[in-house]
């Protein structure tokens, strides 16, 4: 795989930060680690397109300033077990073998065992970290249909390495997660994501995914731009409207008519698979998934107990 250029920094002030969330959304109480800035991946509706100034992949030398912002938010939580990932601003695995850049992080969760490490990525190679590995460590990947991921997810890993990148975690001894984010209406999505849950299915585990995200298409006015001047097919379908956070999203009603159809596919595999909406209004949770979500604190508990669950107080 070809690089931008590469840049190490020295950066200031703090480095791990809670996710910004939307206002009047269901938060999950997500915290990032910004370890890397940019990305070698090429998918044409990366949010990151439109908030960073180039295309420079800068990488934080700070190791140790890192691990001492996690030592105090981790020990200044009492409520919560806390859950962090590095593929905020970056992939986390797509320039992972080439620098080394997660491997301080997979042994300090594996050491600290008061919080999960999530790993996030579209690029199915994690085996230079599998001497590493431990419990508290999940590894994740985003999925969508073959199709798309021809079409829009340029440079990343295929479908199938994907899932059998995820086995591999499994076996390995790690819990997965997976992130159907986005998901994207175009003609023919509703077979193509049939066939990618049965695949799921078929090769995982699905006592060891320990959660699934369901999120559709959103992305701000300087993409939407972008996109229409790059004629992307795969993502103008679909009525769009302006959400209170200023990003264009599908109506309400798709929204909710997507997410319904994929929780009742993903439960057919398994009942008791966790899965989640990510940012969406209580009414969403409600109507789609006949959950009653008041608040942020609320799916923040669902995930304790979900841990506490599948971790069964080793955590």
């Amino acid at each position: 795989m070809s690089l931008q250029k590469v840049e190490f920094v020295d950066t200031h002030g703090s480095v791990v930060r809670k996710c910004p969330g939307t206002k009047r959304h269901i938060c999950c109480g997500y915290q990032t680690i910004d370890l890397v800035e940019g990305c070698v991946l090429s998918c044409s509706y990366c949010i990151l397109k439109a908030y960073l100034k180039d295309d420079v992949i800068r990488i934080s030398r700070n190791s140790d300033a890192i691990i001492a912002e996690l030592d105090e938010i981790i020990d200044g939580c009492g409520d919560h077990i806390l859950r962090f990932g590095t593929g905020e601003l970056s992939d986390s695995l797509a320039i992972d073998r080439r620098y080394g850049l997660n491997r301080f992080l997979v042994e300090y969760f594996g050491r600290k065992k008061k919080a999960i490490l999530e790993l996030k990525s579209k690029w199915a190679d994690f085996r230079h970290l599998e001497p590493f590995l431990n419990p508290c460590t999940v590894i994740s990947f985003s999925v969508s249909p073959q199709r798309f991921i021809d079409a829009e997810e340029t440079r990343t890993s295929p479908l199938r390495k994907r899932l059998k990148a995820a086995r591999l975690a499994q076996d390995r001894g790690c819990f997965v997660g997976l992130h159907f984010d986005p998901v994207v209406i175009y003609d023919g999505f509703e077979k193509d994501y049939r066939y990618l849950i049965a695949d799921i299915g078929r090769i995982l585990d699905p006592a060891k995914i320990i959660w699934i995200s369901l999120g559709t298409l959103r992305f701000p006015p300087p993409l939407y731009g972008l996109l229409l001047e790059r004629r992307r097919k795969y993502l103008l379908t679909g009525e769009f409207i302006r959400g209170e956070d200023g990003k264009y999203r599908y109506i309400k009603t798709e929204r909710i008519r997507i997410y319904r159809m994929l929780y009742r596919l993903l439960k057919s595999i398994d009942s008791n698979l966790f899965v989640y909406l990510c940012m969406e209004r209580a009414d969403v949770w409600r109507e789609a998934l006949g959950i009653e979500m008041k608040d942020n604190e609320s799916l923040m508990g669902l995930f304790d107990e979900r841990i506490k669950n599948v971790y069964g107080g080793t955590l």
